[in-house]
């Protein structure tokens, strides 16, 4: 593991081929699949970037939110570093990890759908009834994820910290 952790990057002549192999593994290709396979084998930081499913699904959101305004995007991407920051503190665990995940994502949701909400132009009952149940359901992940977060670190051994101990007096024999 060390060994792929010290390679560099790919350049951008290996992103050409890459793409040229992929564009064959998605057409069905099962030697350019095999291909493709071995370099993601060979180049995890790849496969743990395009395979992070709680970023890919951080960025639909800001797009969507964002609505094609850079400085949206860019505000909201840096809001949500800073409340991943302040979530994990120096969280180390997988679990609080993933639990941070859950919560920005269900606080992008949870905000997107007030913003929606605070529009009622041209929305009929049936729409704001859909929109209602969205925010609460929206609402009720939000508050379960954090709850999690919070049962998880009071399970979890406090890291980095020496337990209390108490030190009797030694007694004094009798006899």
């Amino acid at each position: 593991m060390a060994e792929t952790q010290d390679k560099p990057n790919p350049t951008s002549d290996d992103w050409k081929a890459l793409n040229a192999i992929i564009n064959k593994a998605n057409d069905g290709d099962q030697e350019a699949l095999t291909k493709l396979r071995n370099f993601l084998d060979n180049n995890p930081q790849v496969w743990g970037h395009v395979g992070d499913l709680s970023r890919t699904a951080e960025k639909a959101w800001v797009g969507l939110i964002s609505n094609g305004d850079s400085l949206a995007a860019e505000s909201i991407q840096r809001k949500l570093t800073k409340l991943k920051e302040e979530l994990l503190d120096d969280s180390v665990t997988v679990i609080e990890k993933m639990l941070a995940d859950t919560v920005v994502a269900t606080w992008l949701e949870l905000h997107y759908l007030r913003s929606v909400d605070a529009d009622t132009t041209n929305r009929t009952v049936t729409q704001g009834s859909l929109i209602l149940k969205r925010l609460e359901s929206a609402q009720r992940r939000h508050f379960n994820s954090l709850k999690q977060l919070t049962q998880i670190r009071k399970l979890l051994p406090n890291r980095g910290e020496i337990p209390g101990l108490r030190l009797f007096p030694q007694r004094e024999q009798m006899g």
